[in-house]
């Protein structure tokens, strides 16, 4: 099964994969928590000191890796490159297992004007058609806030999202713009919190 949390800026999307995954966990279930979010907090919502995330290496910041598997600098607009670069290898090498969890961090754009993350995003959503081979596992992937993510597709293979609200105009407009854009790209299954 692959959830993706999503919603609103500040609404707790992070407390609820860390939750979700941690239960899963707790039920015996390989988990596999992507922070796809750019301001990365699952690894310390997961309970990981600061100390022990440093030995994670975000997938943004793979530089050599991204470009290998999708032809594409990091941080260029690339006119060519692989929509789907293989990925197999990624969890096992790059993840960090906490509490029967294994965390993988996407990372973020370090510094203002520092291009397109379009070849990050193609590695993602690849990765994210490639997860999960057994009933008894689950990927929670912790979106960032909005609906720009859905623009990219990085969600595109997750089987339902998950959308957290607060009781508030804005943030049920947000769902609302979420469970449309979901829709066109295949994902029937929105689930609001």
């Amino acid at each position: 099964m692959k959830l993706a949390i999503t919603g609103k800026g500040g609404v707790g999307k992070t407390t609820l994969a860390s939750l979700l995954a941690q239960l899963y966990a707790a039920e015996g279930k390989a988990v596999i928590a992507v922070d796809a979010n750019p301001d990365a907090n699952l690894g310390a919502a997961l309970g990981i000191p600061p100390e022990e995330m440093q030995q994670i290496t975000p997938i943004a910041e793979m530089r050599e890796l991204i470009e290998e598997r999708t032809g594409a600098k990091p941080g260029t607009i690339a006119p060519f490159f692989k929509l789907n670069p293989r990925v197999d290898d990624i969890p096992e090498r790059f993840s960090l297992v906490k509490g029967g969890v294994k965390l993988l961090v996407l990372g973020t754009v370090k510094t203002g004007g520092a291009g397109c993350f379009c070849p990050e995003s193609a590695l993602l959503r690849s990765l994210m058609a490639h997860l999960v081979f057994r009933a008894s596992e689950v990927v929670l992937l912790d979106m960032d806030a909005g609906i720009e993510h859905l623009g990219r597709g990085t969600a595109q293979a997750v089987d339902a999202f998950i959308v957290v609200v607060e009781p508030g105009r804005r943030s049920l407009e947000t769902a609302r713009n979420i469970r449309e854009l979901a829709r066109d790209i295949g994902i029937e299954q929105c689930y609001i919190v």
